[in-house]
């Protein structure tokens, strides 16, 4: 059944940059250095045709119907993601992944149809959505939560492993996952480097060429990513590094290659830990979308239970779907399933997520007819909705300056409203992440010309290192916090032992007196000596422990 698909051109404007770290040696991709000029595949949902729903899936991808056709359990993937909640409620009472399951998929195709509505609605805002609300300081604040220290530590850990994926050959030579107690599985570069040496063989034996065709045509990794091993917890990471090339082929293109790359990795650990073990994806910049992605094919396509994936974190990772929440929503899944950490002024995740105006909107529009129903540009004049747990991240104000709707210094927020009524609290969700990711507007961040360059503001703010860098010193600041209030705690309680036995003490004291002018009127200071000489002892002890453990804090 051929799908009827629109395609979308973005501007012709292209992104490039390489960011700057400390070691001034130290060059990685801006993380989102692609050509906008290409065309955005999307497309629409009718009642009698399904093959395909608005989704990312192809940045050169125009009117490829015949290759959904072929593509056998690869296509009509963002359709299994609308499907997927009715198929798994069929799987609930069965304990065990049917390794089959991609077949059965593709066989409910015609059976598990969405509605036009169905589909748009995934884009669509209500009228009373709250984006006329107006924020300042104060009322931004209100809808902040600071996260906890334990999820603090699992974030710089996340950050950790994110910025490992730019240094690979370093990190099973140098034991750079020692720190965190995780051991080195493979690489895309060891998988490269294989297929570089089966290369070599077939041009010895030309009985492989057949082989050597496979490993070329399946080994196209647009980015590098790694593994590891939690063995503790079971848990395996895997950390894609963000594109460095100009992506031409598409988000969803990648995120197929590297899924049917990591696919057999993700089985050797559920086979070796059965119902305990975990997954967690991982990922920075468009590395972060592509965690996601992987994240959710794997959970439509059957390959691991929902119980087993545990949630993507993200850093400065543009949202790359329509649907948003909604989408979560209709996989059922938990809105925390996706924690996305964004940098307070980075300027990637703004991008794709801010509101375009009006008259940019209509330009795209004439610029290329495929815009005109790009659903998520029509309904909320964005590309893409946000998704997910929405993580804002403040570093210190001497690294970047403080943002104007946020708390003075470091922190690390959740963007949550706790209002009672879940509709009233999802609005002002909505609106607030809208107004954030208006502020500053990336266009106002792209006209200052000191934000270019290795020290500017732009490679600043999206660099992974800066991530890590803000949470530790999150972390660090929330244990000085606790030091200070344990010691003020103490001074407290000794204080108040002071006060209730203040009349003792008098006493004590009165009595003192009296026993020290009878010592003197009957001439027996040799007493005194062994009196005192026990007390002295005590009081010295008590002195030396007391200095010991304040040098311990």
């Amino acid at each position: 059944m051929d799908g009827l698909r629109l395609t979308a051109t973005i501007s012709p404007i292209t992104f490039t940059g390489h960011e700057s770290h400390t070691n001034p040696s130290k060059i990685r991709p801006l993380g989102f250095n692609f050509s906008l000029k290409h065309p955005l595949a999307s497309s629409i949902v009718t009642k009698c045709n399904i093959s395909d729903v608005v989704a990312v899936e192809d940045t050169t991808l125009v009117h490829k119907t015949e290759e959904s056709e072929n593509e056998g359990q690869n296509g009509n993937w963002v359709l299994r993601v609308l499907q997927v909640r009715s198929l798994w409620k069929t799987q609930d009472d069965d304990d065990h992944m049917n390794q089959d399951s991609n077949e059965q998929v593709d066989k409910n195709d015609d059976h598990d149809q969405i509605s036009i509505d169905e589909a748009c609605d995934t884009c669509s805002v209500d009228d009373d959505d709250g984006g006329g609300v107006e924020f300042d300081k104060n009322s931004f604040s209100k809808l902040l939560r600071t996260v906890s220290l334990s999820e603090a530590r699992l974030y710089a850990k996340m950050a950790y492993l994110g910025s490992l994926s730019y240094t690979i050959p370093k990190i099973k030579f140098g034991n750079l996952l020692k720190r965190h107690k995780l051991h080195f599985i493979t690489s895309s570069l060891e998988k490269k480097a294989k297929k570089e040496r089966t290369s070599e063989m077939t041009q010895q034996d030309p009985k492989n060429v057949d082989v050597s065709h496979d490993l070329n045509s399946l080994y196209s990794s647009p980015c590098e990513w790694y593994i590891c091993d939690d063995d503790e917890s079971n848990t395996r990471y895997f950390v894609i590094q963000a594109m460095d090339a100009i992506v031409h082929r598409g988000i969803y293109e990648a995120a197929k290659v590297v899924y049917e790359e990591m696919l057999p990795y993700v089985h050797d650990h559920l086979e070796r830990h059965g119902n305990g073990a975990t997954i967690r994806l991982t990922g920075h910049s468009l590395g972060g979308s592509l965690s996601l992605l992987v994240n959710l094919m794997l959970l439509i396509r059957g390959q691991v239970h929902v119980s087993s994936l545990l949630p993507v974190i993200t850093f400065g990772a543009p949202w790359v779907m329509c649907g948003g929440d909604r989408l979560l929503q209709s996989l059922g899944l938990p809105r925390n399933h996706l924690q996305g950490m964004t940098m307070h002024r980075d300027i990637v995740p703004r991008a794709f997520s801010c509101n375009y105006p009006t008259r940019v909107a209509h330009l795209l529009k004439v610029v290329n007819g495929n815009f005109r129903n790009h659903p998520c540009l029509n309904n909320q004049n964005l590309l893409y909705a946000p998704m997910g747990e929405f993580l804002i991240l403040q570093p210190d104000a001497k690294l970047s300056p403080n943002h104007d709707l946020l708390p003075s210094g470091s922190g690390l927020y959740v963007l949550r409203s706790q209002a009672s009524d879940p509709n009233l609290a999802t609005k002002q969700t909505r609106a607030a992440q809208s107004v954030f990711l208006n502020t500053p507007h990336p266009l106002e961040i792209l006209t200052d010309r000191c934000a270019y360059g290795s020290e500017g503001a732009i490679l600043r703010d999206h660099d992974v290192d800066t991530y890590l860098i803000s949470i530790r010193k999150v972390i660090s600041q929330e244990l000085n916090r606790a030091r200070k209030m344990r010691r003020q705690q103490q001074r407290q309680f000794w204080w108040h032992m002071v006060v209730l036995n203040g009349t003792n003490v008098k006493l004590l004291l009165d009595s003192g007196r009296e026993w020290w002018r009878m010592v003197v009127a009957t001439h027996n200071m040799h007493l005194l000596v062994v009196v005192l000489v026990p007390f002295a002892r005590l009081w010295v002890t008590k002195a030396c422990n007391w200095i010991r453990f304040r040098l311990c804090m």
